[in-house]
């Protein structure tokens, strides 16, 4: 089962949150991302949060339409994104996608929300400009336009090779290097393998993406 969660500020425009919603079986709406949910006239599954960001008509609304509603406390130990996370794969879910915005004024929450992907490693996040997610020892393949650009963030010391971009071969990196940020798809068929480590792969979502 796919859960779908709306975080508070998401900043995807409406068509390409629409097209998600039927591609998903579980919708959460995490605290002011139901703000989003009601203008785009979405009815979620769940709504969660310590309800500090979504507008109190909106939860009244969604109350009247007996939506399961799990409040939290203001208290506690762990962000609302990440009990989100949790009450996804409590209820079944085996792949999970946030839709967050790009940006941040806080970046507590902009660090936290992407380092959930290292604990998390059925996650992924996705915002206006890209997609983000974090791989382990495994090969992936691309099937994407040429143009698109990959940046490869390693999380602790890895090994890769990558094929098919505009910066092919054989890397050896670790946290903090910028080696492999910034690549672009050039051939039709494009792969990354990583032999060891651990790394977030950035894919811009636009031909003109600056990532």
């Amino acid at each position: 089962m796919k859960g779908l969660l709306i975080l508070p500020y998401t900043s995807i425009e409406k068509e390409k949150i629409l097209n998600l919603v039927e591609k998903f079986d579980l919708i959460i709406g995490v605290d002011g991302g139901c703000n989003i949910l009601y203008e785009y006239n979405i009815i979620p599954d769940l709504i969660i949060g310590d309800f500090d960001t979504i507008n109190t008509d909106i939860l009244e609304y969604y109350k009247n339409k007996n939506i399961d509603i799990l409040k939290l406390e203001v208290e506690k130990d762990l962000t609302d994104g990440e009990a989100s996370i949790l009450e996804g794969l409590k209820r079944g879910c085996t792949e999970l996608l946030l839709c967050a915005p790009s940006f941040f004024l806080e970046t507590d929450h902009l660090l936290g929300n992407i380092f959930l992907l290292s604990k998390y490693n059925n996650c992924s996040i996705i915002n206006e400009n890209e997609l983000i997610r974090l791989i382990e020892p495994s090969k992936i393949f691309f099937n994407k336009k040429i143009g698109t650009k990959i940046s490869l963030v390693p999380l602790e010391k890895s090994e890769l090779i990558i094929s098919g971009m505009k910066y092919n071969g054989h890397f050896k990196v670790k946290m903090g290097d910028s080696l492999t940020l910034r690549n672009e798809i050039i051939e039709e068929k494009s792969e990354i393998t990583l032999l060891s480590g651990k790394m977030l792969v950035i894919q811009g979502l636009k031909v003109n993406s600056m990532i």
